[in-house]
């Protein structure tokens, strides 16, 4: 049975208010702030997008119910800053994905993470304020045994000098985010990889390779640095 593609810039136009624009993320590329995935644990994704209206932005899901979609939540983020990331992955449950917002903080030209859950009631904010980084990724990434448990933890690089970046991951334990050392042997060879490349690209830079020293001791399995 083929299906028919979503155009689901128009079925968000479709659902908001006629003077409304739909964000546009702060990114290469500028794609908007539209996700196709199951946030409340049906097994079926819904279309999940945010909105600027009258100096607010907001952010809503919608369900497909016989071709038709429909609101299942929305609610005002009580935030303008521009946002940076919005993407979707079990973080803190495996069915119903939780929502990822990086919100621009243009003071310190680095962005706020914020955790979004759907629930029956309305969207939860599952951090408080004040994590920020300059970079993010999102992936299931194994542990000191090579399994994956389904859900995702989450890197955050932050930036301290020059192309330099503190790392850390983290991941949902059992009621927050808290930094995770048992996946350091996988993530911290990528992050080994991208330090070899600068000092390879910077041979006097020593603090660089200070930089990557530390990043192999890790991939290495050792968690101090």
């Amino acid at each position: 049975m083929s299906l028919t593609p979503i155009d689901f810039h128009s079925v968000v136009r479709s659902c908001i208010p006629q003077e409304a624009e739909v964000v546009v993320l702060k990114r290469e590329g500028s794609p908007s702030a539209i996700i196709y995935a199951d946030v409340d644990g049906d097994g079926h994704p819904e279309i999940t997008a945010m909105y600027r209206y009258l100096d607010n932005q907001y952010l809503f899901s919608l369900k497909n119910y016989s071709g038709n979609w429909f609101p299942i939540a929305s609610a005002a983020t009580g935030r303008i800053q521009a946002v940076t990331d919005f993407a979707a992955a079990p973080v803190s449950r495996r069915e119903g994905w939780d929502l990822i917002i990086g919100w621009k903080n243009e003071r310190e030209s680095s962005s706020e993470l914020d955790i979004v859950q759907w629930t029956p009631t309305g969207f939860q904010r599952l951090i408080p304020p004040g994590t920020f980084y300059n970079h993010l990724e999102i992936e299931d990434m194994p542990g000191r045994d090579g399994s994956r448990d389904g859900l995702c933890e989450i890197a955050l690089w932050g930036h301290e000098r020059d192309q330099a970046y503190n790392v850390e991951t983290y991941r949902w334990d059992p009621y927050r985010l808290v930094p995770m050392q048992d996946v350091y042997s996988y993530y911290f060879q990528k992050v080994t990889r991208y330090y070899e490349d600068l000092t390879r690209n910077h041979p006097d830079g020593q603090a660089y390779r200070s930089y990557l020293e530390d990043a192999q001791r890790k991939a290495r399995g050792s968690e101090s640095s």
